[in-house]
């Protein structure tokens, strides 16, 4: 078993929980938690001992998004951030769908960001009753990636998925539920426990199906989704060069309203 510095993975009764531990920065992506995470579903995809695969946050919430505190050497250069995007967010995404066993997302607190689009590439999803998914990309005149647009697309149509990413909205627990993006809701003193217990159940369904299912399911929207992550990574690069990036950047850190000039 590998040894991971941002995240703590246990096994236990055919369940592996991976955990994102950065609290103190409400489990932000930084770039070892990248790396971390996308290493972590992959072990636990391939070991066989391992029918349910567990992801949460410690602390108050489950992933804030990118750390957008970290700078990376190089981030200066065009197309930086396209293959920061191919090489450590979607191998995230990625080791997600192709683990042949089902991954569960368990969403305390928020999930904004790439937060939100870990949690919503799991085949399943439980949330405590105050959790919530939240694409603030248009705060900081970026646009969602992770595989967000898809996913957003595919639950809630084109025009609601627009309004979302447009006004930087939130869904709570209750509204993703209702249009299928959750599929559990729990009380938060509760959620990692219950969720044990459901993902308990899941244990003693037969392998094959859920493997198999799963594996059709990916193809059917695979080209979708492989299509996303690459435009995602490509047009990202414009909203990451801009001036309204830095301007917005620089008002999240000032802690005020951005003036946005449309380049």
């Amino acid at each position: 078993m590998n040894h991971f510095e941002t995240l703590t993975y246990e096994v236990a009764n055919k369940i592996a929980v991976i955990t994102m531990n950065r609290p103190e920065v409400r489990n932000s992506l930084n770039q070892q938690l990248r790396i971390d995470l996308a290493a972590a579903v992959t072990e636990a995809g391939e070991d066989n001992s391992v029918r349910v695969i567990m992801i949460t946050g410690a602390g108050k919430g489950f992933c804030a998004g990118a750390d957008l505190g970290e700078k990376l050497p190089g981030d200066e250069e065009d197309g930086f951030i396209t293959e920061l995007l191919r090489n450590e967010y979607n191998p995230i995404i990625q080791s997600i769908t192709n683990a042949p066993k089902p991954v569960i997302s368990v969403v305390n607190g928020a999930a904004a960001g790439i937060g939100g689009a870990i949690a919503m590439a799991c085949d399943l999803m439980a949330m405590a009753e105050d959790a919530f998914l939240y694409s603030a990309f248009g705060a900081i005149s970026l646009i969602p990636d992770g595989g967000t647009h898809k996913a957003l697309q595919s639950y809630l149509g084109s025009k609601k998925a627009y309004e979302m990413i447009a006004f930087s909205q939130r869904l709570t627990a209750a509204q993703c539920t209702e249009v299928g993006i959750a599929n559990r809701v729990f009380p938060a003193d509760s959620l990692l426990q219950d969720t044990l217990e459901w993902a308990s159940t899941l244990t003693e369904q037969a392998p094959l199906t859920l493997r198999l299912s799963k594996k059709i399911l990916k193809q059917t929207g695979s080209e979708d989704l492989d299509f996303c992550l690459e435009q995602e990574a490509l047009l990202q690069n414009t909203a990451y060069r801009s001036d309204d990036f830095a301007e917005g950047a620089q008002a999240f850190f000032d802690k005020r309203k951005p003036v946005f000039q449309g380049k």
